[in-house]
């Protein structure tokens, strides 16, 4: 048999097998092989997704589904953020191969190899308990459902599935409280979080901050303590931030509430922020109406606990809420001629302990009443305590007044109406000590009899009402009265002020907010300083001032001429003892300060702190200019005269001066000899008036912001401010917000500035808690008035009544809390 009888191939199947041996693949397609085959490898080893992402392998269970199109949409972004930033799993996903290290023989480690892993774990063991405690406090970071009432529920992509009490919370998954159910969050900073029925939330942690999303429904937060981070509510249109606090939050389809019950809260809605305090309330839509935060914790197991603090807070002398105002007095016109005192406060039984405490408060708060009323309070103590139980025999008021007996003040005497039967006898029985008279309708009682004789002699004699002291009290309480005193100065032992003849001030609630005034009233026209003022008049200069002006202090004078000549008056009375005469200055200044000065200004002005405080002050200068081109050559003139001073005198150091066109405007500049941006002034002219400031970056701000019209009149937090009355503008206003400038601040002084150096941790701390003020002064013909929200009748109105009108503006910014204490304190404790 030939060979070829004994092949058992056949020659075409062989030839086929030739070919295919003998033929050149294509890379690529060799790789397009490899790549499935190892995604097959990869699919059958790959577990089943997994229901919580905790790492790595959590993420690489799902792809199979991402690569399915199975996975949901929130879980697939998940994903792909993860690919983004893992390389190891983006390999996976990809289908590549990851090297594997080679495994190494085992051999036995050394001592020092031992001791080094050692180290390593106790520092890694360190480490964590380190960011433990910074980030969660004392707590060991684990967020667990502390108490259910109900159903709780944990929404997943796979469904809902109920939790029980003990239970782990994990971040990112949506919790929902079912109906008729409530429910005990702890979170993972030790802060526990009240859940109402049908509320959802979510947490998310990102760096030190821990947020908490209000889906919608109601929650209450009781926020822990933290060294570091916030802890954040997020509603669909508003962001709530605070620690150490105690609040509710409730989101739905017309919008969001904020209520505190305790700390402080910071709520920002539509890009601008809101600071709430306890008892206070924010909502986000119009249409969703303010109610009392009592009832808006209505809902929690711990409300009696939390109305407990609420009622505690409402104890406050800051928190009384007083009667409706009164705009009438039936008792003011029955009063005697010869009263020179006159308080008046509302009757209403569970305010008058509080009232006490007011009067006797803001009686003490101004020095020249507080003198004269020292000798006569302990008696009204006496009378006001047995006020409280019988105040149901009274009407709506309580009037105290005091009289001149042979040029003597007599008093005080309490009037009242009397509503029902019974007071006199009631009195006598509980003070037999005070005397009592009646009239039709009233009665006058106190601890001085001759001053209640007196009093009851001119009741109804009508004659009182042809005074200037009652038009002054009529006209106080015509806008409206809360608590009011008056009081004539010229039966006073010590009249601070030339024809400044009374004195009258009040508080009352308007708006839920407190509001004080105090008028110091003259005989005739103001005359001395106190008619420098000027009416209440519109204030141009406020238009370059930005609403983030931490201090605007603004004001309005009658003539700046009528100013300089009163000043010059005085220095010439003193001509004798000074070196040289107003004249001989002038003449060598080459200006007249009365007519080139005073003569090119309008009488308003405008300083104010527009920016950062340090390095340099950003401190921004407006006033009203009627003759720019006299003003600027007065300044020059100004200029070249203290040079020529400086030059005769030694002095290598002459101030310099430029000017420059820019855009068609011309700027000017006025610095010492050396450049320090410190001693520069910059200025410019603009729609009548001087703006200067220490750059010209500063000035051009100025400018903007009177082009766009969003000036700090126009800010939110200066317009809730602005005291409610009828005047349309301001004779003089100071604002100050410095809280927001020095809270940073007020941390490195307190660590670096040593105690018992005139500055303690308190005053520190007050420097940073400074809330925003303002107050305002109003001049007219014959009365200046202070007006502020809370209470004027501290220093403002010591300052008012002394005659210092700056002191009486400036009483509206804290400025003593600069100064600390001035009691010696130990170095340690």
């Amino acid at each position: 048999m030939t060979p070829a009888e004994f092949n058992p191939i056949d020659p075409a199947l062989e030839r086929a097998v030739s070919e295919i041996r003998d033929e050149a693949i294509d890379p690529a397609v060799i790789e397009a092989a490899a790549a499935r085959v190892w995604t097959r490898l990869v699919q059958a080893a790959e577990p089943k997704p997994a229901e919580h992402i905790r790492g790595c392998a959590d993420f690489q269970s799902l792809m199979p589904e991402l690569r399915a199109g199975r996975l949901p949409a929130a879980r697939a972004t998940l994903l792909r953020d993860h690919l983004h930033e893992c390389v190891a799993c983006r390999k996976v996903y990809e289908g590549k191969v990851v090297a594997l290290p080679v495994a190494q023989p085992a051999r036995r480690a050394s001592y020092t190899v031992r001791w080094a892993a050692a180290a390593a774990i106790v520092a890694a063991t360190g480490l964590s308990i380190w960011i433990a405690v910074d980030q969660f406090g004392t707590h060991t970071g684990r967020a667990i459902v502390q108490t259910v009432n109900g159903t709780l529920y944990e929404v997943t992509a796979s469904g809902i599935r109920p939790l029980t009490v003990g239970q782990d919370l994990p971040d990112g998954v949506e919790l929902r409280t079912a109906k008729d159910s409530d429910a005990m969050l702890q979170l993972r900073d030790g802060s526990v979080v009240e859940l109402r029925e049908r509320s959802d939330v979510s947490t998310s942690q990102t760096a030190s901050d821990l947020t908490i999303r209000l889906v919608r429904g109601s929650v209450i937060v009781q926020a822990a303590k933290r060294r570091t981070g916030h802890l954040y509510v997020a509603t669909a249109d508003c962001r709530v931030a605070v620690t150490g606090t105690v609040f509710s939050v409730s989101s739905g389809v017309k919008g969001s509430r904020v209520s505190v019950v305790q700390g402080e809260v910071h709520v920002s809605h539509d890009n601008q922020d809101r600071v709430l305090h306890p008892g206070e309330q924010a909502v986000t839509s119009a249409s969703l109406e303010q109610i009392p935060v009592k009832d808006d914790i209505s809902w929690s197991r711990n409300r009696d606990r939390l109305t407990q603090q609420l009622d505690a807070l409402r104890s406050s002398l800051q928190q009384i809420h007083l009667p409706a105002l009164r705009y009438s007095s039936r008792l003011l016109s029955r009063l005697p001629a010869s009263t020179v005192f006159f308080a008046s406060i509302p009757n209403l039984g569970q305010y008058m302990t509080q009232a006490e405490t007011v009067f006797r408060q803001k009686m003490a708060e101004s020095p020249e009443l507080s003198q004269w009323w020292s000798n006569r309070g302990p008696h009204v103590g006496n009378v006001l305590d047995k006020l409280r139980a019988a105040n149901e025999y009274f009407g709506d008021e309580i009037v105290i007044v005091a009289v001149d007996v042979a040029s003597e003040t007599k008093g005080p005497v309490f009037i009242t109406e009397v509503k029902r039967d019974g007071f006199p006898e009631f009195l006598h029985k509980e003070a037999p000590e005070v005397a009592i008279q009646t009239r039709p309708g009233i009665v006058a009682f106190g601890a001085d009899r001759a001053a209640v004789d007196a009093v009851a002699a001119g009741l109804d004699s009508s004659a009182f009402q042809g005074t200037p002291f009652y038009a002054q009290i009529a006209q106080s309480i015509s806008q409206g009265a809360g608590f009011l005193l008056s009081a004539d100065l010229s039966h006073m032992s010590h009249n601070p002020i030339d024809g400044a003849r009374y004195f009258t001030a009040g508080e009352r609630e308007i708006g839920g907010q407190m509001e004080g005034n105090a008028t110091l009233g003259f005989a005739g026209p103001r005359t001395g300083i106190a008619a420098w003022l000027a009416d209440p008049s519109p204030m141009g200069s406020l238009d370059f001032v930005s609403p983030e002006a931490t201090v605007v202090a603004a004001f309005v004078v009658k003539s700046p001429v009528a100013i300089v000549n009163q000043i010059l008056e005085l220095q010439q009375r003193s001509a004798a003892d000074a070196e040289k005469t107003v004249a001989e200055i002038q003449q060598d200044a080459g200006f007249d300060v009365r007519n080139d000065l005073a003569g090119s200004l309008g009488g308003e002005f405008s300083l104010s702190l527009d920016g950062q405080p340090f390095p340099v002050p950003s401190w921004k200068l407006a006033i009203e200019v009627y003759d720019p081109d006299r003003l600027q050559s007065t300044l020059q003139k100004a200029v070249d005269a203290i040079n020529r001073s400086s030059v005769s005198g030694g002095v290598k150091a002459p101030l310099r001066t430029s000017q420059e066109t820019v855009d068609g405007r011309t700027y000017y500049m006025i610095a010492g000899a050396d450049a320090n941006p410190l001693t520069e002034v910059h200025y410019t002219f603009a729609d009548g008036y001087l703006i200067a400031a220490p750059s010209r970056a500063l000035i051009t701000k100025a400018l903007a912001t009177k082009l766009s019209g969003t000036s700090i009149t126009h800010a939110d937090q200066f317009v809730n401010l602005t005291p409610r009355d009828h005047y349309a503008h301001y004779s003089a206003v100071l604002y100050q917000n410095l809280g927001k400038t020095l809270a940073p601040l007020t941390g490195l002084l307190g660590a670096f500035i040593p105690q018992g150096h005139g500055m303690d941790s308190n005053a520190i701390e007050g420097l940073g808690n400074m809330k925003p003020s303002m107050i305002a002064l109003y001049g007219e013909p014959d009365r200046i008035t202070v007006a502020a929200h809370g209470s004027v009748l501290g220093s403002p109105a010591a300052s008012l009544l002394r005659g210092n009108l700056m002191g009486a503006v400036t009483g509206a910014v804290p400025f003593a809390q600069f100064q600390g204490t001035h009691v010696r304190q130990p170095a340690f404790k």
